[in-house]
């Protein structure tokens, strides 16, 4: 697998959407059930999301804080591929939402951004690290925190079986493209807030039913199907079962800093 450096993201993010696929995209997160459970998790203990200052880090398009800012929070996005930060841009702008954008290592974060955030979140990038790296990209997330703060890290969970099928099949056949990535179990979570200290935790995921899109490729091979053109008007609630929590392929962490 490619080592995980800026020029690799700058690669992979320099596929430009349209307008409708950047407006469906935001769309379609704000019907899932990960960003249902996130919104229900802020709203309990903030009350509101106006106000709440909030970053996104290692955030490509920035989706999930797009919701946020949508909600009136107060949203930054960082990453250190340039031209993700100019995706997110773009994804911003084409939403009329505003942010501020950092071009920053997460591992080399300046003291202007620890202990002052009300929420930090990822999706899909703490997977990429390895090591003594893995444990410093997880607290990163907490450091930006200030007291009372949340932090949603969501990573591909180790027990997803469709996920895991795909990911050997695309290795295999030389078409995994997102470079090195690990996936997470919830006792490796545990463990790394045991390791920073002073987190409360508790863990959510998004549909084990809708992960099977993983093998839509190969389902709809053998069933000899095309897949529909996307449009906004079909998109519906996702549904939500006692399953997600332990075998959806999004593992979300949920970590108070206390």
């Amino acid at each position: 697998m490619e080592k995980n450096t800026p020029q690799l993201w700058d690669k992979l993010w320099n596929d430009n959407k349209s307008i409708e696929e950047d407006i469906y995209n935001l769309t379609v997160e704000e019907h899932g059930i990960r960003w249902r459970r996130i919104e229900e998790i802020v709203l309990k203990e903030f009350r509101t999301f106006n106000g709440l200052k909030v970053i996104e880090i290692g955030a490509g398009a920035g989706t999930n804080s797009a919701l946020m800012a949508k909600r009136g929070a107060n949203v930054a996005v960082l990453d250190y591929s340039k031209n993700a930060i100019n995706q997110s841009r773009i994804f911003f702008e084409r939403n009329r939402l505003k942010a501020d954008f950092i071009e920053q290592d997460a591992l080399s974060l300046t003291n202007n951004l620890l202990n002052q955030y009300d929420i930090s979140m990822s999706f899909g990038l703490t997977e990429h690290f390895q090591g003594h790296e893995r444990l410093l990209i997880n607290k990163a997330h907490f450091d930006v925190l200030k007291k009372g703060g949340i932090a949603f890290i969501s990573v591909p969970n180790r027990w997803n079986p469709p996920y895991r099928i795909y990911k050997f099949l695309a290795e295999a056949t030389g078409r995994w493209t997102v470079g090195e990535e690990y996936p997470y179990d919830r006792g490796e979570f545990k463990k790394i807030c045991k390791d920073i200290n002073g987190i409360e935790y508790c863990f959510i995921g998004d549909s084990f039913i809708s992960s099977f899109h993983f093998l839509n490729p190969i389902i709809n091979k053998i069933l000899k199907k095309t897949s529909k053109k996307n449009s906004i008007e079909t998109i519906q609630d996702e549904k939500g079962t006692f399953l997600d929590e332990y075998f959806s392929y999004a593992l979300v962490l949920c970590g108070k800093k206390v």
